[in-house]
């Protein structure tokens, strides 16, 4: 078993706290390269990219991205920040899960990364519920089922010697150690997270090279210093020290409540409830993850999210253009927004937002229930769409009955009034919003911080921001509800 405190003992001795440091997020589609006080607990600067490293596929189900062009534009943002790197000490990396790719004995890729959204490789049937070990169900896009996928279409044959994550790369990349960390091991569906190593069992089973599967690191402890080239060329200092990674569902928590016992509403494209806890909960209908040293992440993932709002976004745009209308994205959605308001506490629609079903049923569609004579309006149908986005996302498998307030992220949150109030609603508490925007690559940095320091002056920070943050809620709510 993997001990954190070990490796705390024997390598953070190396590690100088200085004043800033760097927090890498790789998404999907941005990746964003926040420079953190770490004194103050405050962003210095943040840069946001795009990330242009996906490959165009003859098959619609391939989702690949360039690992080498990642890297590339990494490094273009350690150089556009050059000068503001000198004080660096931390570097945290964090970012998409699930996805892998093969590295040969020189650690280059020999695969493009297979990210999560990958579905071209369907799920074998298992001899047994390796749930109960890993905290997930192998889905279609877990890393061990792409790449085990992959290497039998290609005849079995293993061009590589090792499975990475893209963050692994990355921390790689900066100091020489390609290694995996236990949150984004367990990402790729195989990996023990009770007993803290692979599940040998499984991955005999699935016929994969246990030989792939290397040293898995705890999350955001310190690996190695920076390679002597890379501090010469960013302009870095040779103690400023890389972390091991930490998967972005984790790292938004930490940076949603800074390890204050609550939970975590994210609502962007997709929809997220993650919820920590002391000891392996596990339910078929949700994930139990890894989240630093003893600790677990209960989380339901629902598919659709913010997107379903979007969806009655453009029913109404194309409802408008047939008779005639035009209206902005952002036209409509301040009218759906003061349509719901008016209309929130109104015995409505029953909207059902599982349109793409759910990982467990894919054959799930969604509904519209409850219409009568009087109630199948545009009103109704806004709050019916919020009400059913935030109803998914919980779930019974997992309690919050200690919570006494949750943190609501995520653009959808933000860029609409009266989905904190359906939030509010629906868990039956206060809703609040973090204090920093990019909430995972500062939760990556605020766990190695953790890992080094303690958690109490960062707890410390997050409840004073939490207290101020509810005087302000409740002043806005009075105001916002008073003017409908």
């Amino acid at each position: 078993m993997i001990n954190a405190k070990d490796i705390l003992q024997t390598e953070s001795q190396f590690v100088e706290i200085g004043r800033h440091a760097i927090g890498i997020d790789i998404g999907t589609s941005t990746i964003c390269f926040t420079i953190f006080d770490i004194d103050t607990l405050s962003v210095i600067s943040m840069r946001n990219t795009d990330n242009t490293s996906s490959i165009n596929h003859s098959d619609p189900r391939a989702h690949e991205q360039n690992p080498s062009k990642i890297w590339e534009i990494i490094e273009n943002l350690f150089l556009q920040s050059k000068e503001e790197l000198s004080l660096v000490r931390i570097i945290a990396i964090t970012g998409q899960m699930h996805g892998a790719i093969l590295l040969d004995d020189d650690n280059i890729p020999v695969s493009n990364l297979l990210t999560w959204r990958d579905a071209r490789y369907s799920v074998g049937q298992a001899s047994k519920d390796f749930g109960k070990m890993n905290g997930c169900t192998l889905h279609v896009g877990y890393g061990a089922n792409s790449i085990s996928r992959m290497l039998r279409t290609q005849g079995g044959d293993t061009p590589g010697r090792k499975i990475c994550s893209i963050e692994s790369f990355i921390m790689g990349k900066l100091c020489g150690n390609f290694c995996v960390d236990e949150s984004l091991a367990a990402s790729f569906g195989c990996f023990d997270i009770v007993n803290k190593c692979w599940n040998e069992e499984q991955l005999e089973e699935m016929g994969i090279n246990r030989s792939l599967f290397g040293y898995v690191f705890p999350s955001c402890v310190p690996v190695a210093k920076i390679l002597p080239a890379n501090s010469k060329r960013y302009g870095l200092s040779l103690d400023a020290t890389v972390f091991a990674p930490i998967g972005d569902n984790q790292a938004s928590v930490i940076g949603a409540t800074g390890f204050l016992n609550t939970g975590v509403v994210n609502i962007g494209t997709s929809g997220q409830l993650s919820v920590p806890c002391s000891s392996m909960l596990y339910s078929k209908s949700i994930e139990v993850r890894p989240l630093l040293e003893t600790g677990f992440l209960q989380v339901y993932s629902s598919l659709c999210g913010g997107w379903s709002y979007a969806y009655l976004k453009d029913f109404c745009k194309d409802l408008l253009a047939k008779f005639g209308f035009s209206l902005s994205d952002g036209q409509v959605y301040a009218v759906l927004d003061s349509l719901a308001v008016d209309s929130f506490e109104s015995e409505g629609l029953v909207v059902d937002t599982r349109f793409l079903g759910t990982r467990e049923d894919s054959l799930l569609r969604g509904e519209i229930c409850e219409i009568d004579t009087q109630n199948l309006n545009i009103s109704n149908l806004a709050v019916g769409f919020i009400q059913g986005i935030v109803r998914e996302l919980h779930p019974p498998a997992i309690r919050l009955d200690s919570i006494s307030f949750i943190v609501a992220s995520g653009n959808s949150v933000r860029k609409s009034p009266i989905m904190k109030r359906a939030i509010e609603q629906e868990f039956g508490c206060v809703c609040m919003e973090p204090p920093f925007l990019e909430e995972a690559s500062v939760g990556a940095v605020l766990g190695c911080l953790a890992n080094i320091e303690g958690k109490e002056r960062i707890q410390a920070f997050y409840q004073k921001h939490f207290e101020k943050n509810e005087t302000t809620e409740n002043t806005m709510r009075t105001i916002l509800y008073s003017n409908y």
